[in-house]
């Protein structure tokens, strides 16, 4: 990720801000988009909402074969957010789940999204949210 990009990107990414559509309510996440995906609306008129930390898995895959500088089992999972406020519809972000054990997940388990280094690009480190059970849930 280049410097600027960086700059323009790094409020939302880090404070889970996501762009609701004024045409058909669908929510973007992390970037605002000058098309809407959903309804084609253009140029869009989005508005900022802010997200809430815990979601729901919708559904995931457990990664088992991938590169060996890779650590595996990694499992991704495609989860909704809903809107902090608890109004409108709910983003749907895709993220890796750290923190977790396999047993743990299912469709519809609750997670957190938590602010981590996803990797390094040799001269900084590459943040983005990743995905927990919440401590609280775990037996």
């Amino acid at each position: 990720m280049s410097g600027p990009r960086y700059n323009r990107t790094r409020r939302q990414d880090q404070r889970l801000v996501a762009f609701e559509c004024q045409s058909c309510d669908y929510v973007s996440f992390p970037d605002e988009k000058r098309t809407c995906k959903r309804c084609g609306d253009a140029p869009a008129t989005f508005e900022e909402v802010q997200l809430a930390e815990r979601g729901e898995i919708q559904t995931f895959v457990v990664q088992e074969y991938l590169p060996d500088d890779i650590e595996v089992p990694q499992p991704l999972a495609i989860v909704d957010l809903p809107q902090a406020d608890g109004s409108g519809e709910s983003a749907r972000v895709y993220g890796l789940l750290t923190e977790t054990e396999l047993e743990e997940l299912s469709v519809g388990t609750e997670v957190v999204a938590r602010f981590r280094e996803l990797f390094d690009d040799g001269e900084r480190p590459i943040n983005s949210f990743k995905f927990s059970v919440p401590r609280e849930v775990k037996r």
